[in-house]
């Protein structure tokens, strides 16, 4: 079984704010961190966010295989919540991507720019 969590979105407020900003997406640290998790899966960041609630389960996949988890967990050709194999949390979920993560067992995955990294010690 996998766990599917999602890095919470920017609230309409926060957007307005980035977009106000002179300083982008350094202007605030939840941005700063927004940028790096979902454009580089920066680890140091992911931890960060975990520790402020910035993730939120979403799924479960009756799966082990990662690939099996990211793709049952994206729009392709219908909504993903709607796929076999998988219990979608209420509400409206977009699809599984950079930054996302996917726990298997007692390992902790990120889904990279390329395949998946496991969440380790931050070097």
């Amino acid at each position: 079984m996998l766990k599917i969590y999602h890095l919470k979105g920017l609230t309409k407020t926060e957007a307005n704010r980035l977009n106000r900003s002179t300083g982008g997406w350094d202007s605030e640290p939840r941005f700063a961190r927004y940028a790096d998790i979902t454009s580089f899966a920066d680890q140091r960041q992911i931890v960060t966010a975990l520790l402020e609630r910035e993730y939120n389960l979403v799924a479960a996949v009756d799966s082990t295989d990662l690939n099996d988890g990211f793709h049952l967990t994206n729009h392709i050709e219908s909504d993903w919540q709607d796929n076999d194999n998988v219990t979608a949390l209420p509400g409206r979920h977009r699809s599984t991507s950079v930054g996302d993560l996917i726990v298997s067992d007692d390992t902790t995955y990120i889904v990279d720019r390329v395949g998946f990294t496991k969440l380790g010690r931050a070097s």
